[in-house]
C-alpha cells in the first residue's frame, strides 16, 4: 500500500480553542470548526502568518473570489457556510493534498534530486535552528534527526513563504544550476513584506476579515478566477524554477512557490529534504495583487525605473508597531512631491485594512469598538541569507480611525504620534550622552529600543 500523509484528513495544523485549549487538526476539520477556534498558535509566529496565508488562499478559491460584497455578505451572514464550501473546494483535489503522494506530493516537486544524490539535514527547513550557529534552541543533537509528517507539514508551508536567500541545492533539471549549485534568488515572498492580518473573535471571522473583494479595495485590481490559481489547481511544478514569472492576485502571492522541495523519510518521520530554487518574487509596486502588506514609496527605485514604484514596508524591529500607524491609516500617511509624478503619498495601507474600512462604510461591521490588527515579519542578516530577527506584534485599533469623516481624531492621534517621536529621540540622545558622561565612546552609539507596553497575547 503506498504510503499517505493527507493534510484534508491528518491533524498538522496548531490551534488554540476559544476556551484555551490546545489542539491539532486537519484542515477539514478547521474549516468545520472555524467557528470554535481562536487562532493559530504552532511552533513560531512566522509559521502561524504561512499558514494563515494559505487558509486564506482556499478561502477565496472556495468563495469564487469572492466576486462582489454581496457574495461576501452572504458568508458573513451564515455562520459555518464557508467551512462547508471550502470542504467541498477542499475534496476536488484531495489528491493534490497528499504530502507523500508519488508523483504530485504537495508544495513539492516529485523526484527532484541534485547530481550528487545529497539531502539537506532538518535545519534547512526548520528556521529557529540557526545554521551554523545553533546554540540557543531546544533543537540540537537527536533533536535534528528526525520529526513528524505533521510538523514537517507546518515547516513546508513555511519554507516557501519565508526561507532566506542563499545558494541551494541545484536541481538536475533546472537550467540555472550552475557547477551543481542554484544561486541566490531573494527570500520567500512572505519574507520580503511586513505581513499585516485583522483578527476576528473567533478563526472563521479572522479568515472572512481577510478574504478580502480586490475590486472593492483602492489599490487591488479585480482578479481574474481563471487566473489567480493556487498550485493544486495547476499542473505539478517541474525542477526548474522561474525568474519572470509574476503573481495575478492574492491567491498567488499567499502560496507562492518560492523553493522546490522534496521531503525525505520513513512512515514514521521526515529526516531530510532537497531544498533548492523555485519561483523568484520581486517586491516592486505588488501592491495590487498583495492586499496584507502596507506599502512605501521608495525614491530610489523611483529614480532608477523612472516611474513611481512602492516597495512592502517591512516591519522595523526597534520600535512598536503601534508607531507606523501612518502606514496603516491612508488620513495619516503624509503627501510627497515627487519630480516627473507630482504628488505621491508616502504610505499606502495594506488591503485588509482598506477591506475593512469599506465593510465599515456599508455597516457589515460596526463603525465603533476596537480592530485588532496582527503583524508578523522576520529580518533577515547579511545578504538576507540567515534569520536574524523574528516581529511578532499586535495593535488594537479604534475603528473611529478608520472612518474619514472623523478628521478631529486623526487630527489627536497625528499630534500624539509626532510628540511621541520627539520623546523618542530625547530619550536616544541621553542615553548616548548617558553612555559618554560614563565613559564610552564619543563615536559609538548605543541603540535604544522602544519596547511596547502591552505585549503580544500569543
Amino acid at each position: 500500500m503506498t504510503a499517505s500523509f493527507n493534510l484534508l484528513d491528518e491533524p498538522w495544523i496548531r490551534v488554540t480553542r476559544l476556551d484555551g485549549a490546545p489542539d491539532e487538526v486537519s484542515l477539514l476539520a478547521l474549516f468545520y470548526n472555524a467557528a470554535s477556534i481562536e487562532g493559530i498558535h504552532g511552533e513560531i509566529a512566522s509559521q502561524d502568518m504561512a499558514i494563515l496565508r494559505l487558509l486564506l488562499a482556499i478561502c477565496h478559491r472556495a468563495m469564487g473570489g469572492p466576486e462582489d460584497l454581496d457574495t461576501w455578505e452572504e458568508y458573513w451572514e451564515e455562520p459555518g457556510r464557508l467551512g462547508t464550501d471550502a470542504a467541498v473546494y477542499l475534496e476536488r483535489f484531495r489528491d493534490r493534498f497528499d504530502l507523500r503522494d508519488p508523483e504530485q506530493p504537495f508544495f513539492q516537486v516529485a523526484g527532484i534530486h541534485s547530481a550528487s544524490g545529497k539531502v539537506s539535514g532538518l535545519e534547512s527547513l526548520i528556521v529557529d535552528v540557526p545554521n551554523g550557529n545553533p546554540f540557543f534552541t531546544t533543537r540540537i543533537a537527536e533533536g535534528l534527526d528526525s520529526i513528524g509528517w505533521a510538523e514537517a507539514a507546518r515547516w513546508l508551508v513555511h519554507v516557501h513563504a519565508y526561507d532566506p536567500a542563499g545558494i541551494r541545492s541545484g536541481a538536475v533539471g533546472d537550467p540555472q544550476v550552475k557547477n551543481g549549485k542554484g544561486y541566490p534568488i531573494g527570500p520567500g515572498w512572505t519574507g520580503q513584506i511586513g505581513a499585516v492580518a485583522v483578527t476576528g473573535d473567533n478563526l472563521e471571522r479572522t479568515l472572512l476579515l481577510n478574504t478580502v473583494v480586490c475590486e472593492e479595495v483602492p489599490g487591488l485590481r479585480d482578479v481574474d478566477p481563471e487566473l489567480d490559481l493556487a498550485p493544486w489547481e495547476k499542473d505539478p511544478d517541474s525542477p526548474a524554477g522561474s525568474l519572470t514569472l509574476e503573481p495575478t492576485g492574492p491567491v498567488s502571492c499567499y502560496t507562492w512557490q518560492t523553493r522546490r522541495v522534496l521531503l525525505h523519510g520513513d512512515d514514521d518521520s521526515v529526516t531530510g529534504l532537497f531544498l533548492g530554487n523555485g519561483d523568484k518574487a520581486t517586491p516592486q509596486n505588488r501592491f495590487s495583487v498583495e492586499p496584507m502588506t502596507a506599502w512605501r514609496f521608495s525614491d530610489p527605485q523611483t529614480k532608477k525605473r523612472k516611474a513611481p514604484v512602492y516597495m512592502p514596508r517591512k516591519l522595523p524591529t526597534d520600535r512598536a508597531f503601534w508607531r507606523g500607524l501612518s502606514s496603516l491609516i491612508a488620513q495619516l500617511s503624509p503627501s510627497l512631491t515627487v519630480k516627473g509624478a507630482g504628488d505621491v503619498t508616502r504610505f499606502m495601507p495594506p488591503g485588509v485594512v482598506g477591506f475593512y474600512q469599506r465593510l465599515m462604510r456599508d455597516e457589515m461591521v460596526p463603525k465603533s469598538g476596537l480592530i485588532p490588527l496582527h503583524a508578523t515579519g522576520i529580518e533577515y542578516g547579511a545578504q538576507e541569507a540567515v534569520v536574524s530577527e523574528l516581529v511578532d506584534d499586535t495593535l488594537v485599533l479604534p475603528a473611529k480611525l478608520l472612518d474619514p469623516e472623523e478628521t478631529r481624531l486623526v487630527a489627536v492621534v497625528r499630534d500624539a504620534m509626532e510628540q511621541t517621536e520627539q520623546v523618542a529621540g530625547a530619550l536616544r540622545n541621553l542615553a548616548a550622552n548617558l553612555d559618554r558622561a560614563s565613559g564610552g565612546s564619543r563615536i559609538r552609539r548605543r541603540r535604544l529600543v522602544i519596547v511596547p507596553a502591552a505585549p503580544s497575547t500569543r
